[in-house]
C-alpha cells in the first residue's frame, strides 16, 4: 500500500518544479508572514481506498491534491487565473509519479475552477485527480 505521506511528496515535489517558482504554503505550516502575492497554497486531500483483488495486496487509494493560487485582492483575475493554469500544466492527465512502492497517476484532467474573494485574497483553486496503486 502507498501512503498518504509518499502521494502528497511526490505531488508536492512536482508542484515545487513550478517555473518561475512561487512560494508554496504547506499542510499544517503557514507561509511567512509578509509573503507577497502570488503564492500558492497545497492540500492533499485522499478520498477512499479501495482494494483491486479478491486475493488483497493491491490496494488504489484515489484522491486529489488542491493548488490554491492567492493573489491580490482588487486586480484583474488574469494573472491568478494564469498561474492556475501553468500549475494544471504541471499535472497532465496521464502523468504518473514513481513513490515507494508504486506509482500516482493524474486519472483525470486538472480542473481550474472559478475564482472568489476571501479577505484580501483572490483564490483560484486547481483540482488535480489521482489514483496510487503498486
Amino acid at each position: 500500500m502507498i501512503s498518504n505521506t509518499a502521494v502528497s511528496n511526490a505531488l508536492g515535489q512536482r508542484l515545487a518544479t513550478l517555473d518561475p517558482p512561487l512560494t508554496i504554503g504547506w499542510p499544517n505550516k503557514d507561509v511567512p508572514a509578509g509573503t507577497a502575492h502570488p503564492y500558492l497554497i497545497f492540500d492533499h486531500v485522499p478520498v477512499n481506498r479501495r482494494e483491486g483483488t479478491i486475493k488483497g495486496g493491491h490496494t488504489i487509494s484515489r484522491g486529489f491534491a488542491q493548488i490554491t493560487v492567492m493573489a491580490e485582492i482588487g486586480n484583474f483575475a488574469t494573472t491568478a487565473t494564469n498561474i492556475a493554469e501553468s500549475v494544471a500544466a504541471l499535472f497532465p492527465y496521464g502523468l504518473r509519479l514513481t513513490v515507494t512502492g508504486g506509482k500516482v497517476l493524474i486519472n483525470q484532467p486538472p480542473e481550474v475552477q472559478q475564482g472568489y474573494p476571501d479577505g484580501a485574497h483572490w483564490r483560484v483553486p486547481v483540482k488535480i485527480p489521482y489514483e496510487a496503486r503498486a
